[in-house]
């Protein structure tokens, strides 16, 4: 029997590209959700190979009744893939998956649902990456042990509230890829809307090589920074930060070109000549946050504890 749409607790969403394998496996650790309704909708972002067919036949059949899958023809980029996630979604809230992630335990998702369901100022859940026994990863959301507040979530597990997502207009899809959750994650809290970290609820982080580059992370996540300040931050804020992101980031190009031993034509002046580039479409989108953002921003980096409501 069908269930409903008004049933659907949890729209799990998860973008893919040329990671099929992956995807599958990713798939497959969802029949350990068996407690709640839940619908799950996958795009491939334009995979060199179309891959439904592989996946629809190699995941468990309890889960084929449960998926929509979607295609692009071109590669549109994570943001503009996990916005299209959300819209399409029905569910209060959004579990964002990458697709080289899996579940641990269902109660990971449990936890986070209930931080939802009983704190109304949080408006997204950050879970903890580990590997497959379940062992904290390097780079979490925030350096500590306890349940806390923190400035961002990262985009391989989280929890999102559907509604307050999209009314905030998702990512910046300009961004591509990289710095899009910081991002937003300052302007929910500019409405006052908070990220709590589960470091007790983990999410398998397999952190596939296929589609990542170093290189490209660095040269893009420079460039969205400086971007996400002409969007965001009050003026004289952006004439200081942008400079000093640039300086940051001619050393640490600079650094890693001699480590590589490669050769690179994304050194700072690229960094301008993406924001010439789209100087005019920022501006025109601009809208700065204030100034009590940023002192609540820095303060949560500080990771104040949180306690479950009860």
């Amino acid at each position: 029997m069908m269930k409903s749409v008004s049933a659907i607790q949890l729209s799990i969403c998860v973008g893919t590209r040329n990671r099929p394998a992956d995807l599958i496996r990713c798939l497959n650790s969802l029949v350990l959700l068996d407690t709640i309704e839940f619908e799950i909708i996958v795009i491939d972002d334009a995979s060199e190979i179309a891959i439904a067919d592989r996946v629809l036949q190699e995941i468990h059949p309890s889960l084929v009744s449960k998926i929509q899958f979607f295609r692009h023809a071109q590669n549109r980029g994570i943001p503009a893939t996990r916005n299209e996630l959300a819209q399409r979604a029905n569910a209060p809230y959004l579990f964002c998956l990458d697709d080289d992630a899996q579940l641990l335990s269902a109660s990971s998702i449990y936890a986070a649902i209930q931080v939802l369901e009983t704190s109304p100022e949080v408006g997204a859940v950050a879970l903890s990456q580990t590997n497959e026994r379940g062992e904290l990863l390097p780079g979490q959301p925030a350096p500590a042990s306890y349940r806390c507040y923190a400035p961002t979530f990262i985009g391989y597990g989280s929890l999102l509230r559907r509604e307050l997502f999209v009314e905030l207009g998702g990512y910046r899809e300009v961004f591509a890829a990289y710095y899009e959750e910081p991002e937003f994650c300052k302007r929910m809290l500019d409405r006052g809307f908070y990220v709590v970290y589960l470091p007790d609820a983990g999410i398998i982080h397999h952190q596939s090589p296929i589609g990542r580059n170093n290189l490209i992370a660095l040269r893009n996540g420079c460039r969205n920074k400086c971007f996400a300040a002409v969007y965001n931050e009050p003026l004289f804020m952006m004439l200081l930060s942008i400079p000093a992101r640039l300086l940051v980031y001619s050393y640490k190009h600079q650094r890693y070109r001699k480590q590589q031993g490669i050769e690179s034509e994304f050194g700072a002046g690229w960094i301008l000549a993406e924001l010439r580039r789209n100087f005019s479409v920022l501006w025109r989108d601009r809208k700065a946050l204030k100034w009590t953002t940023y002192y609540k921003w820095h303060k949560v980096k500080r990771t104040p504890a949180y306690e479950l409501v009860t």
